[in-house]
C-alpha cells in the first residue's frame, strides 16, 4: 500500500507538468494581452507605444518559447532548503493585474474554496447515503417515490437557478444578503460557517441527488444476494444486515460517482462564489480570465488539479480500507 501511494503521489509531477504546458500555450491564444486590459479603460491616456514599452518590459513581446522556459524555470528552479536537501521553487509567477505573487493572492481565496467543497461534500454525504438506502429499503412505496421525485428535481435543476431561488428565498423572508466582508474560518468559524452553509446547500444538493440515486442502485442489486438472505437467517437484525453487510459491498460504485462528483463541486463553485459573493479561487478565475491574467489563471488551475488528483487518492485508497480483498501490490 505505501509503495501504492508512494508511485501515485510520484505521478502528480508529470502530470501537473503536462497540464501546466498545454494550459500554456492554450491561454496565448486568446485575444488581448494584460499590458492592453490594464492601460484600457474611458480614463485612460495610454498610447499604442506606451502599451508596446510594457509589452517590451514585461516580456510579452518575447517569443512563446522564451515565456514558457521563464514560466517554467520560476517553477522548476533549485532552492536551498536545510544544509543539504534542494527542492524546486514552485513559483507560480507574478500576478501583475492583483500587482502582487500569484501564490499570495490565493492564499486567502484557497480557504474560501476548500472550506466551501468540504461542506458540500458533507451536505451530499449526509443528504444522499439514507436516502438512498431508504428508498431501496422500501422500494415501490410512496416514501420511494417522493425520494425518485426530489432528486430526479435535484439532478435536472442547474445549481446557479437554484442558487438564485435560495438567494431570493432568504432576501424576501429572512432578509438574509450575503455579507460584502468574509472572515476567516479560523478566526470565526461560527460566522464563516453560516455564511457558507447556504452555497454549500445549493452545491451540494445536485450531488446529493446523483449519489442517492447511485446508492439506491447498488444497494437493490446488493440486498438480493444469498450472503444478505443468509445474514438474515441467522437472525441478525435489519440494520444490521443493511449497514454492515449490504452496504458495505454497495458503497464502492457510490465512492466512485463521488470522487467524480467532487469536479462537478468545484465547477459549480465558480459559477455559485460569484452569486454569493464569495472571494474564493472561482470568484478569482473569472476576474483574472477577464483581465488576460495568464499567470493567474495557470495557477488556479494547477491548485485545483492538484486537488482533484489528491482526492481521487484518497478514494482509492478508501476502496482497500472499505474492502479488504482490493489490494494495490
Amino acid at each position: 500500500m505505501w509503495k501504492y501511494t508512494v508511485r501515485r503521489l510520484l505521478l502528480i509531477i508529470p502530470t501537473l507538468f503536462l497540464l501546466g504546458t498545454i494550459l500554456f500555450f492554450m491561454l496565448r491564444v486568446l485575444p488581448g494581452d494584460e499590458a492592453l486590459f490594464i492601460t484600457s479603460g474611458e480614463e485612460s491616456v495610454a498610447t499604442i507605444e506606451d502599451i508596446e514599452k510594457l509589452r517590451e518590459a514585461w516580456g510579452l513581446n518575447d517569443p512563446l518559447y522564451v515565456q514558457y522556459g521563464r514560466w517554467l524555470w520560476d517553477i522548476l528552479q533549485p532552492v536551498k532548503r536545510g544544509d543539504w536537501l534542494w527542492l524546486p521553487k514552485f513559483d507560480l509567477g507574478y500576478s501583475r493585474y492583483a500587482d502582487r505573487p500569484v501564490v499570495d493572492a490565493l492564499a486567502s481565496k484557497i480557504e474560501v474554496t476548500a472550506t466551501l467543497a468540504l461542506l458540500s461534500v458533507v451536505v451530499a454525504l449526509v443528504w444522499s447515503l439514507p436516502l438512498g438506502i431508504i428508498s431501496a429499503i422500501w422500494r415501490g412505496s410512496w416514501i420511494d417515490q417522493t425520494i425518485r421525485v426530489i432528486t430526479a428535481a435535484g439532478i435536472a435543476m442547474p445549481n446557479f437557478w437554484v442558487a438564485i431561488l435560495m438567494l431570493l428565498f432568504l432576501v424576501k423572508f429572512f432578509n438574509w444578503i450575503p455579507p460584502v466582508q468574509h472572515v476567516s474560518v479560523f478566526d470565526e468559524p461560527l460566522t464563516a460557517l453560516k455564511r457558507l452553509i447556504f452555497p454549500a446547500l445549493v452545491i451540494g444538493f445536485r450531488s446529493a441527488s446523483t449519489i442517492s440515486r447511485m446508492t439506491r442502485s447498488t444497494m437493490l442489486e446488493v440486498i438480493g444476494d444469498d450472503y444478505i438472505r443468509t445474514a438474515r437467517a441467522k437472525g441478525l437484525g435489519p440494520w444490521v444486515v443493511t449497514l454492515r453487510h449490504a452496504l458495505a459491498n454497495a458503497i464502492i460504485p457510490v465512492l466512485t460517482m463521488a470522487g467524480l462528483l467532487v469536479a462537478a463541486l468545484m465547477d459549480g463553485a465558480v459559477i455559485i462564489e460569484r452569486i454569493f459573493t464569495l472571494p474564493g479561487l472561482g470568484q478569482q478565475i473569472v476576474d483574472a480570465t477577464s483581465a488576460r491574467d495568464f499567470v493567474m489563471v495557470q495557477g488556479i488551475v494547477l491548485i485545483l488539479a492538484l486537488f482533484m488528483m489528491l482526492w481521487i487518492l484518497v478514494i482509492d485508497l478508501l476502496y482497500a480500507w472499505i474492502d479488504p480483498r482490493i489490494r494495490y501490490e
